[in-house]
């Protein structure tokens, strides 16, 4: 061997021991962090005293033992925006005063139905008349049902919270469920 490869060889001993010395298997306990007795000794750290100092000259010893994670906390609910809450409103009225304008229109329908003559006659034409216009009015409750419907779906799918727009729903769903019940009674035969 050349002296230049042993003089490499005698500079990199240090370093490849120094390597080996940090080498640990993932079972074993790393190393304590405490300061040691030989660097107190040695003046780099002076030694604790009073409350600090631990008992007689032990050295620091332990074991790192992580806490348990903490749960982060629950978002907060979410809620409807003003903008939101107060188009919900406005359909849920636009449909309650539809439903208004039904009850008002039901009692000339019922007697114009109840008076139909025979097919064709102007008594069966002012029938269907008033049967079209309630239709109508109907359909004017059924607009706003419609965007509170197609509202709570896209809601429901994005996550979005519902309950109010779901309760105007409800509310709507009952007032054109009544409709339906009286245009089914009031349906003249054809």
């Amino acid at each position: 061997m050349s002296a230049a490869r042993l003089a490499i060889a005698i500079a990199t001993l240090p370093a490849m021991a120094a390597l080996a010395a940090c080498a640990t298997t993932p079972d074993s306990a790393y190393p304590s962090l405490g300061v040691r007795e030989a660097e107190y000794e040695s003046g780099q750290f002076p030694r604790p005293t009073g409350d600090c100092a631990p008992d007689a000259d032990a050295p620091v010893t332990g074991q790192f033992e992580p806490s348990a994670p903490v749960a982060p906390p629950p978002p907060p609910p979410p809620v409807l925006s003003a903008d939101l809450a107060e188009r919900v409103a406005q359909l849920e009225e636009q449909a309650r005063a539809a439903h208004a304008d039904f009850e008002e229109a039901v009692p000339a329908t019922r007697a114009a139905v109840r008076g139909s003559g025979t097919v064709g006659s102007k008594a069966w034409g002012r029938a269907q008349v008033a049967y079209a216009n309630l239709e109508s009015i109907r359909a004017r409750a059924a607009i706003p049902f419609a965007d509170l419907d197609s509202m709570l779906a896209i809601r429901s799918v994005d996550g979005k919270p519902v309950e109010a727009v779901a309760k105007a729903h409800a509310e709507v769903a009952k007032l054109i469920a009544e409709e339906d019940a009286i245009l089914n009674e009031l349906a003249p035969a054809n």
